[in-house]
């Protein structure tokens, strides 16, 4: 995608991907071409956006490539015909695949798209407002088309094989996000990676408890797990017992010694219904909001009850260890900051409805001004 100026070739893949187009260049040129050339703009970001959705999903068709974009199928025929004359992509009866000369552009496509689809500037707003050192954006709601958390997965899936690396171990709570993410971890060569569930799990679905994730994550990474076969909820008495048991107190041991905690977030109201009537009350009274681990936080972040399970002691974990949190859709927004609030995290994953609700919120409650749209 060479653009050609007065003193020579500029490389546009080249130059997105540059330490100048990190540092800013980048976003100034995507701007100025939605200035003087918005209809070239768009074209190239649903271009760049086909391109990348293909290689995220290959061997794809053009009916499921639409559905997954909310494009009509039409533009997306246009699109591949476009990519396939250029030499980026095949088609066959399979589907739709990159071509090796594909890998060269993909980052940059990659970028393009987020910056003019505008989720590198959420990105960067929700850094400078929350504790939290990345944001990871995935476009769309999921709260109003299922269909985006996958894509949020994907997201969590690369974030968490950035920071893994030989010896890591990785520590995974339950929920539809982290099932999300464990069915699109992948790893090119097996990982000498250990991976643990962060709390119990009777308590919920088969598909989705934390054993049934981290056997999954472990599996598709090369790597080993351990289980902990313990509820959810149960009480003071009876967890004691149980952690007198060789197999969990080892496993309990690995959860702390965690190099990495994946975790979701939940809505109180939705988790609350768990709980004993009496809990409830008490918790609506104080405005609990957010939910992580079993225990319940209010808007400043602070906790109001904690978790009556075996899981991981947040108080514990050793200095290094880095916080990732998975959650989507707008109607989080509120839990997100909550327990973002009361610790700090290395990697947030949501999706535009939740960034974009967050930075409301989190605008009215300053009576700041913020760069983005909310």
């Amino acid at each position: 995608m060479p653009f050609r100026a007065e003193r020579g070739m500029i490389d546009i893949g080249d130059f997105l991907t540059s330490r100048k187009g990190r540092n800013g260049m980048a976003e100034d040129f995507v701007a100025l071409m939605q200035a003087i050339a918005p209809e070239m703009a768009e074209a190239m970001a649903r271009r760049a956006m086909v391109l990348t959705a293909i290689a995220e999903s290959a061997p794809v068709g053009r009916r499921q490539l639409a559905l997954r974009l909310n494009l009509a199928e039409r533009e997306v025929r246009a699109d591949v015909e476009k990519l396939r004359d250029a030499g980026l992509i095949t088609l066959d009866k399979a589907g739709m695949n990159p071509t090796p000369n594909a890998s060269r552009w993909l980052e940059s496509a990659r970028s393009f798209a987020r910056q003019t689809q505008g989720l590198t500037a959420l990105e960067t707003a929700l850094m400078q407002v929350l504790p939290v050192k990345t944001v990871f954006v995935a476009p769309g709601d999921a709260d109003a088309d299922a269909r985006v958390l996958s894509d949020v997965g994907r997201l969590a899936a690369q974030g968490v094989r950035q920071l893994l690396h030989s010896g890591s171990t990785l520590a995974v709570t339950g929920g539809s996000t982290i099932a999300a993410t464990a069915h699109a971890m992948q790893s090119s060569a097996p990982m000498n990676v250990m991976v643990v569930p962060a709390q119990g799990g009777f308590g919920r679905e088969m598909e989705t408890q934390a054993n049934t994730l981290a056997a999954e994550i472990a599996q598709r990474l090369g790597g080993h797990h351990r289980l902990l076969h313990l509820p959810d909820h149960m009480d003071e008495q009876a967890k004691q017992e149980m952690l007198r048991l060789p197999e969990i107190r080892e496993t309990m041991e690995r959860i702390q010694r965690a190099d990495i905690i994946l975790h979701g977030i939940g809505c109180a109201q939705e988790t609350m219904s768990r709980l004993p009537v009496e809990q409830v009350r008490l918790l609506t009274k104080k405005g609990a909001v957010g939910e992580s681990f079993g225990a319940y936080y209010d808007r400043d972040g602070q906790c109001l009850l904690k978790s009556s399970g075996v899981c991981v002691d947040l108080a514990r974990l050793t200095p290094d260890c880095r916080m990732i949190a998975v959650a989507a859709g707008a109607k989080k927004a509120e839990a997100i900051i909550s327990v973002l609030r009361h610790d700090s995290h290395t990697l947030l994953v949501t999706d535009e409805g939740a960034a974009k609700q967050m930075l409301a919120i989190l605008k009215t409650n300053t009576g700041c001004s913020s760069d983005t749209e909310a």
